[in-house]
C-alpha cells in the first residue's frame, strides 16, 4: 500500500532521516514511535509530500507519489493532527464538508454523510453539528477532526500525535475508539506518537525510530517478546510485556517436547518412565502424535493391576489449549473448576486437523509459575 524506499531528509546539519525503507500494508494501523527528533513526523509529512525528502521514493499502490498532481494525492489522503485544525469561525458541520464541497459533492449526499460520520465518532449529530469548535471539549474536536478526514473516505488516514494534548481520561478513551472503529472500517493508518503504551494498545505494528533510522519494524508482539537490541528493550521497558498478557501465547511458555507414552504401555512402565523423567504426568498419544489421553502417577499408582494397558485406565475427558491461548486464558483456566481431572495438574497445547488433536506441547503448574516468576525477576534486574 504505502512503500518507503531508501527515504533520506536532510536539511542544514545530519539527516533527520536516514535511508528509510520499509512498506506499510493496506489496512494495517502502523505506528511510528522514538525519541524526539528522531524523524517519524518528517517521515509522516513525507507521505502527503508536506516534506519533500532528499533522496528516495514513496510509492502508494504502486504509484510514485512524486509523479502524481499534490492537490490530487492530498484528496486521498485523511490527516489528523495534535491541535485538531478546525477552522474555529466554521460550525462543525462546515469543518467536516468543506473539502468534499470544494469537490462539488451531491450536496445531499455531503450532508448524509456528515451525520454518518458524526454518528462514527460518537458524537450526536443533532447536538453538535451546528456548534463552533469553541463550544466543544478537546475530546469532542478531536473527535470532529477524525470525522472530517475521513470525510472523502480516503484510502489512508495520517494522525501526528492526535491524542497527546489531552488528558488521561479522554485520552485513553479515544485510543480505545480509535482501534474499535479501525477494526471496522480496516483504513490504512500511519500514526505518531512517543508514548509506548498508545502503540501497544492501538497498533497492527510498531516502527521504532532512533536518530533517523529504522531499528526495529514488526507485529506489537514480537517487538515485545523479542527486541532487537538493547535501545529497544529500554525503550519499550524491559517488563512492558506484563502491561499487555494477552500477548504471552501458549506456545511461548509451554514445554515443547512432554514425556509421552502410547496407549499400549503397561501401567509399571509407566510409572517406571515418570519416575525416571522426574514428571508427574504423562501424555497418551499413538504413532501420528495424536492426543488420546493423559494419567496421573497417583492414578498409576492407586491401579491393582500394574501389566494392564495404560489405555484401559487413562484420562479421556480433560481441557486443552491451543497454541494461541494467551496465558491469562490459561491461568484462569487452571484456577477454574471446570478441570474435570484435578488430579492432573497439566493442560496439554493441540492443533486440531480434521477433528483430530494433535499434540504439540504442555503447560504444567511449575512451568506457569516459572514463567509468571519472571515477571518480578525482570522487575528486579531494572536499575
Amino acid at each position: 500500500m504505502i512503500r518507503f524506499e531508501g527515504i533520506t531528509k536532510k536539511y542544514d546539519g545530519p539527516p533527520v532521516v536516514s535511508d528509510i525503507t520499509f512498506e506499510v500494508t493496506k489496512g494495517n494501523l502502523v505506528v511510528l514511535i522514538g525519541p524526539s527528533g528522531c524523524g517519524k513526523t518528517t517521515l509522516l509529512k513525507i507521505i502527503n509530500r508536506l516534506v519533500k525528502p532528499s533522496a528516495g521514493l514513496v510509492f502508494i499502490n504502486g504509484e510514485n507519489i512524486f509523479d502524481k498532481d499534490v492537490i490530487e494525492l492530498r484528496r486521498n489522503i485523511g490527516y489528523v493532527i495534535q491541535q485538531t485544525g478546525l477552522f474555529p469561525h466554521m460550525t462543525v458541520r462546515q469543518n467536516i464538508e468543506l473539502v468534499p464541497r470544494l469537490q462539488k459533492r451531491n450536496k445531499a449526499a455531503v450532508a448524509e454523510k456528515s451525520i454518518a460520520l458524526m454518528q462514527m465518532v460518537g458524537l450526536d449529530p443533532d447536538k453538535y453539528l451546528d456548534r463552533y469548535p469553541s463550544q466543544l471539549s478537546g475530546g469532542q474536536q478531536q473527535r470532529i477532526g477524525v470525522a472530517r478526514a475521513f470525510a472523502c473516505d480516503p484510502e489512508i488516514i495520517l494522525m501526528d500525535e492526535p491524542f497527546s494534548a489531552l488528558d488521561p481520561i479522554t485520552r485513553n478513551q479515544l485510543q480505545d475508539e480509535l482501534a474499535d472503529l479501525q477494526a471496522r472500517v480496516r483504513k490504512t493508518i500511519v500514526f505518531v506518537t512517543h508514548d509506548m503504551d498508545e502503540a501497544v494498545k492501538i497498533a497492527d505494528k510498531i516502527c521504532i525510530i532512533y536518530k533517523g533510522r529504522i531499528v526495529q519494524y514488526d507485529k506489537v508482539e514480537e517487538i515485545m517478546k523479542n527486541p532487537a537490541n538493547t535501545f529497544v528493550a529500554e525503550f519499550i521497558g524491559r517488563n512492558r510485556i506484563w502491561s499487555s498478557p494477552e500477548f504471552i501465547r501458549a506456545k511461548d511458555i509451554m514445554i515443547a517436547d512432554p514425556v509421552c507414552a502410547n496407549g499400549d504401555t503397561s501401567v509399571l512402565r509407566c510409572i517406571e518412565k515418570m519416575r525416571v523423567q522426574q514428571v508427574d504426568s504423562l501424555l497418551i498419544t499413538d504413532k501420528r502424535g495424536r492426543l488420546l489421553g493423559m494419567i496421573s502417577a497417583k492414578m498409576a499408582q492407586a491401579q491393582a493391576d500394574k501389566g494392564a494397558p495404560v489405555s484401559t485406565i487413562m484420562h479421556t475427558d480433560f481441557k486443552t489449549v491451543s497454541p494461541d491461548h494467551n496465558i491469562v486464558e490459561i491461568v484462569q483456566l487452571i484456577n477454574s473448576n471446570t478441570l474435570s481431572s484435578p488430579s492432573v495438574s497439566a493442560i496439554p497445547v493441540i492443533v486440531e486437523d480434521h477433528e483430530e488433536k494433535l499434540l504439540q506441547g504442555l503447560i504444567t503448574k511449575s512451568s506457569l509459575l516459572t514463567t509468571l516468576s519472571q515477571q518480578y525477576l525482570d522487575t528486579k534486574n531494572v536499575v
